[in-house]
C-alpha cells in the first residue's frame, strides 16, 4: 500500500475526535452558512499543517520544551475561553440563505478563527507528536514517505471537517432563534471548560 494511501485510511480514526474546532465548525454551518465553515475548516487544517511541517523539519525538541508548552497552554486558553464568552452572549440570529457567492467568502476572519481555535490548542500539538512517532516506529517510511503519508492524513481529516460541516448545514432548516441561543451558550461552555482544562493542565504539570 502507498503511503498517501495508508494516510488517507489512517486519517479515518480520527474521523469522530471532538475538540473545541469540531463545535465551532458546526455551530458556524448552522448559524452562517456552508461557505463559512469551509473556510474554518481551511483554518483548521492550515494549523495542522503547520504542525506536521514543525515536526517533520525536526523542531521537536523545541516544541516539547517545558516553556513552549505552558505558553502555548495559556495562550490557547484565553483563545478559548474568549471565544466561549463571546458565543455565551451572541444574539441569535436565524441564517437566511441569501445566495452565498465568491465574495462573500473571502472574509478571512473564519479562517483566521479556525487557525487560532486548533493551532492554540497544546494536545493538538501532542497529538500530531504523538502520530509522527508512531509513524516513525510502526511505518519506516523514509524522509521522503512520511509528507506523502501526512498528505493522506490531511486530506481524510480536512474532507471529514467538510462532510460534518454539510451534514450540520442541512440542519439549519428546522433551526429556531430559542435554539440558536442554546447552541451558542452550549458551545460557549464547551469552549470555557476546554480553556479552563488548558489552565488546569499548565498548573498540575508545571505548578
Amino acid at each position: 500500500m502507498t503511503p498517501f494511501l495508508n494516510g488517507l485510511l489512517f486519517g479515518l480514526i480520527f474521523v469522530f475526535s471532538l475538540g473545541p474546532a469540531f463545535f465551532s465548525l458546526v455551530q458556524t454551518s448552522i448559524q452562517k452558512g456552508f461557505i463559512k465553515a469551509v473556510l474554518l475548516a481551511i483554518g483548521i487544517s492550515l494549523s495542522d499543517i503547520t504542525f506536521v511541517i514543525l515536526s517533520l523539519m525536526g523542531i521537536t525538541s523545541w516544541l516539547e520544551s517545558d516553556r513552549f508548552k505552558i505558553w502555548l497552554s495559556i495562550v490557547g486558553a484565553i483563545v478559548l475561553i474568549s471565544y466561549g464568552i463571546y458565543s455565551w452572549f451572541k444574539k441569535p440570529k436565524l441564517y437566511t440563505n441569501t445566495g452565498e457567492t465568491a465574495q462573500d467568502a473571502k472574509n478571512i476572519k473564519y479562517v483566521l478563527k479556525g487557525y487560532l481555535l486548533n493551532g492554540f490548542n497544546p494536545f493538538i500539538l501532542v497529538f500530531w507528536m504523538g502520530i509522527i512517532g508512531i509513524v516513525s516506529v510502526n511505518f519506516e517510511y523514509d524522509a521522503t514517505q512520511q509528507p506523502v503519508f501526512f498528505s493522506g492524513v490531511l486530506v481524510t481529516i480536512f474532507s471529514m471537517d467538510l462532510l460534518k460541516a454539510f451534514l450540520a448545514n442541512r440542519l439549519r432548516s428546522i433551526v429556531t432563534p430559542n435554539s440558536i441561543m442554546i447552541m451558542n451558550r452550549s458551545v460557549g461552555v464547551i469552549l470555557i471548560l476546554f480553556g479552563l482544562h488548558m489552565f488546569y493542565f499548565v498548573v498540575s504539570n508545571y505548578g
